[in-house]
């Protein structure tokens, strides 16, 4: 008997990662391209295109494919499949009809919806097995992406537009911005250099400030209780509102060890409301960067039905 198949797509700023997987969360085949998102608007949709036709060529080993899901950044009306705007990180990214022009160039159904919002679905149905029916999802690198499980069910707002977390108002230092203007992975990069004496030679990131820290270095030991603190902040503030049974972080900066998890966590049970944070588990994410196209399966999946 045959596999019945997906093609799951996350489509990022600087890649496209692309798998075929079934219902059950079983990844039969991924492969990953550049985005060049620089090429502009045609240029990605005939890369999306070169993706799904990629994976059809390769599926008869495996099974057969039903239809595709894609996770694109920016606001997406899923009941028509249209990217409304909001993907700063992908030019001309508005006022498309991404589902309708690729089933057209691949002869498959084809399903969109916001990256975030598949990346949370595919922890919860495949990294935590559908467990509980509230998960708050937050992703934690150049920004702060969040999906929302209420249910058993994404939440979108009434506008597609919900569970933008990273975009809390918040006023740190003086400075008023979003969330993520002071607890992303990019903010606790931009406040270590501010603490070097020198410029530091090499690439900073999340992974360069964890290995110092664990080094013993201070500016490295103080960014850290910074960035676990403001994290925690919007964490708390998450918990007093939703009381959920599980949030997820994820994200490159999640990968650090159970000891950010761990600082989080203390923070968090600190600044929360204790009748709302009692009972919520607090965990790293389970799928890394395959998260985002076994969501978008998952997703298309249950829209073919």
């Amino acid at each position: 008997m045959k596999n019945n198949l997906a093609i799951g797509i996350d489509l990022g700023g600087t890649h496209i990662k692309y798998a075929l997987a079934s219902v059950e969360g079983t990844i039969y085949w991924e492969a990953k391209k550049t985005t060049d998102a620089e090429q502009g608007r045609e240029a990605m949709i005939e890369r999306l295109a070169e993706c799904v036709k990629e994976a059809i060529d390769v599926a008869p080993s495996f099974g057969e494919v039903l239809c595709t899901g894609i996770g694109t950044s920016g606001l997406v009306d899923i009941e028509r499949g249209y990217v409304l705007g909001g993907a700063p990180n992908l030019p001309d990214w508005e006022d498309l009809p991404l589902a309708s022009i690729l089933s057209e160039k691949t002869g498959l159904p084809t399903f969109v919806d916001n990256d975030a919002n598949l990346m949370g679905l595919g922890e919860y149905r495949y990294g935590f097995g559908g467990e509980g029916n509230h998960m708050i999802f937050l992703t934690i690198g150049t920004g702060i992406g969040g999906g929302m499980i209420i249910n058993g069910e994404l939440y979108r707002g009434h506008h597609f537009a919900g569970a933008e977390l990273g975009c809390i108002p918040m006023n740190c230092e003086e400075k008023t911005g979003y969330w993520e203007d002071f607890a992303s992975t990019s903010a606790m990069v931009t406040h270590y250099k501010s603490l070097q004496k020198e410029p530091v030679k090499e690439e900073i990131d999340g992974k360069y400030i964890t290995k110092a820290f664990f080094q013993g270095e201070q500016a490295a030991i103080d960014t850290m209780e910074k960035h676990t603190h403001l994290v925690a902040m919007g964490v708390a503030g998450i918990v007093n509102i939703f009381n959920p049974e599980h949030i997820v972080i994820g994200g490159g900066i999640s990968e650090a060890g159970e000891f950010y998890i761990e600082k989080i966590k203390q923070k968090v049970e600190g600044l929360a409301m204790e009748d709302c944070f009692r009972g919520v588990q607090l965990s790293a994410a389970k799928l890394g960067n395959k998260a985002g196209f076994l969501g978008a399966t998952y997703f298309a999946f249950s829209q073919l039905k």
